[in-house]
């Protein structure tokens, strides 16, 4: 197992709450939000160590709040903020989607509110810690627009095309 190369899949943000749990953010996508490993890989001053996963709350697309059975108390996981969750690839292909290294595949998708239609052609998928965010042109500007669940109807491959239900006012307000 020393021999095996880990690949990092995202990464631990602050604890949060009482018990310990950690912000997260993960740089792939799920194939099953349901369905994920029962341990990661903490990158421990060059040693790999398992974390086993006790529960995982999703917040958001590709983040929420996961708790540790190693960690017990907001106190002992601050030492731990910041680090790279990791896996095996062979973890990586049996949990994660295989394009789901980067959400670039969402450029040139066509982005349409439900209620105040076509919005215009996603230019760039902006990914930061804690937020993905989608940039689209209209009319000369830029509106950027969180790609969060809560707001995704419907994401059509095919016909490349996005369905989303959005804050009244969050288009408008960037024109």
């Amino acid at each position: 197992m020393a021999s095996e190369k880990y690949i990092s899949v995202g990464k631990l943000g602050k604890p949060h709450g009482l018990s310990g749990a950690f912000r997260f953010f993960l740089d792939r996508e799920p194939k099953s939000k349901n369905k994920l490993p029962a341990h990661f890989l903490l990158d421990l001053k060059g040693s790999f160590m398992p974390w086993f996963v006790q529960t995982i709350e999703w917040t958001g697309f590709n983040e929420g709040f996961i708790l540790f059975e190693e960690v017990t108390s907001p106190e002992k996981g601050k030492q731990y903020t910041g680090l790279e969750i990791c896996l095996s690839e062979k973890d990586i292909a049996q949990y994660f989607k295989k394009d789901a290294d980067s959400l670039d595949y969402l450029k040139g998708y066509k982005a349409i509110d439900e209620t105040e239609g076509e919005i215009g052609i996603i230019e760039e998928v902006v990914e930061n810690p804690g937020q993905v965010l989608l940039s689209i042109k209209k009319d000369g500007n830029e509106i950027m627009i969180p790609f969060v669940d809560d707001f995704i109807i419907s994401l059509n491959k095919r016909k490349k095309e996005i369905i989303l239900s959005l804050p009244e006012g969050l288009v408008s307000s960037q024109l």
